[in-house]
């Protein structure tokens, strides 16, 4: 699959003064939390989640991922980490989400496996120190953060400089875009990578996904 690049456009710059600084809103976080011990059995994993896991990590080794430390931002119960512990076997796998029940299903699937760490937390105030992480994923998770932008950055800052970011998401069709505000077309989440500190390595559809999941790959400069 080939990466595309939106036109070059003059657009001003996003800004989200609606949201707040939350990552999910409260029904988001009791929806999951009810979803937690049945998402791994849940018929969306075969048809959308995995594929999407599948995808992102293709697009990081495609970009030239070889990290040392990984991290998904709305992890649910580890399951793209598990995913990336057989890319990269000797990598620390980090998951963070505000689901306290997600992120105890990923704690007990994982008991006593130092390579893995799973913490109960906001996209816009991530548990790691600045310039700690190689890799950075989300998927599907995107729409639910309340402050984008100010997430975006704080990827930004705990990745090492020349990391990756590699974000998918459900691609709004055109007529929808006005009402289904939290999600970008290809121009909006460029944008949006760059106001937040990345150089946008490209952009995909992927077909098994039926073009409806926009995936983006950004680098953090030096």
């Amino acid at each position: 699959m080939r990466w595309t690049r939106p036109r070059a456009c003059r657009r001003p710059a996003l800004t989200y003064p609606e949201f707040g600084p939350r990552l999910a809103t409260v029904h988001d976080r009791e929806h999951f939390d009810r979803w937690a011990s049945r998402y791994d059995r849940s018929l969306g994993q075969p048809l959308v989640f995995s594929p999407t896991h599948i995808a992102v990590l293709n697009a990081a080794v495609e970009a030239g991922a070889h990290p040392s430390a990984v991290l998904d931002i709305g992890c649910g119960t580890g399951r793209l980490l598990e995913r990336a512990a057989g890319k990269w076997p000797d990598a620390q796998l980090v998951g963070v989400d505000l689901s306290s029940a997600m992120i105890d299903e990923g704690r007990r699937k994982h008991p006593g496996d130092s390579r893995f760490r799973f913490e109960v937390a906001d996209a816009a105030i991530l548990p790691l120190d600045a310039g700690t992480v190689d890799l950075a994923f989300t998927t599907l998770s995107f729409h639910h953060w309340a402050d984008q932008l100010g997430g975006v950055r704080q990827v930004a800052q705990v990745l090492r400089p020349g990391g990756l970011f590699v974000l998918a998401d459900i691609r709004p069709p055109l007529l929808l875009r006005p009402v289904m505000r939290r999600f970008h077309a290809s121009g909006s989440i460029w944008r949006l990578f760059e106001q937040g500190g990345f150089t946008v390595v490209g952009q995909r559809r992927p077909l098994r996904l039926a073009g409806h999941v926009l995936v983006t790959v950004g680098r953090k400069g030096p």
